[in-house]
């Protein structure tokens, strides 16, 4: 299975989305390798950081950002891999719409923090929708806006997900029942190269309802 996190919102979370998803999955006995694609290369550091402290499991990460042997490489990687992260460009470039076409599953983080994270997630939502109609098969990949950083009791973020069933409609998406909160656990889980899921807390009961809720979503893997 291949699930990519992508937004082209700088700070969405994608990075965070993979590597918590991988080593989520990894604990569960998939074999699973992220494949980052972002120029900043957050995940391939988050797992050197992790390879340095030796924690276990090892999540392998692979460099990608040419957009030429991005097919390929994710179909070679399928063959000996049950889940394929892939940590998406945080902006329009060659590489979105093979991503888009090459994934089983397209996570949207989506922040609830201004007017300017709906605009710039409705303008990846219309570039996915594109891609969709260019399909020669007629079918869609699958998308789900996930709520991210949200933090409890705040109105403001509260009513900015309470929009979200219409944004979801007018693209033709799912939006998760579950969200992440805004917590300091997945900062710092990040800092040591961890999963939320290798600590204890709420954070990590989150990451788990959402592996759960991506489990049960009628896709093959």
């Amino acid at each position: 299975m291949v699930i990519s996190s992508m937004n082209f919102k700088g700070g969405a979370g994608k990075t965070m989305i993979s590597t918590n998803l991988a080593v989520a999955f990894a604990m569960l006995g998939k074999k699973v390798v992220i494949v980052d694609t972002d120029e900043s290369f957050a995940s391939t550091k988050w797992a050197a950081r992790r390879e340095d402290a030796g924690h276990e499991p090892v999540i392998p990460v692979m460099q990608m950002i040419e957009s030429k042997t991005i097919v390929s490489t994710v179909r070679n990687l399928s063959e000996n891999n049950d889940i394929i992260l892939v940590d998406g460009p945080p902006r329009l470039n060659a590489l979105v719409s093979k991503i888009i076409l090459l994934s089983d599953l397209v996570i949207v983080p989506v922040p609830p923090k201004s007017g300017n994270d709906r605009e710039v997630t409705e303008d990846f939502l219309e570039e996915f929708d594109a891609v969709q109609e260019r399909r020669p098969d007629g079918e869609r990949t699958a998308a789900y806006l996930l709520p991210n950083m949200v933090k409890e009791g705040y109105n403001l973020h509260k009513a900015f997900i309470q929009s979200l069933p219409q944004l979801c409609e007018d693209y033709q998406v799912g939006l998760f029942d579950n969200h992440l909160g805004d917590l300091v656990a997945f900062g710092e889980s990040n800092q040591f190269g961890l999963g939320v899921v290798e600590q204890s807390g709420k954070a990590k009961q989150q990451l788990t309802a959402l592996v759960q809720e991506i489990e049960k979503l009628s896709i093959n893997y």
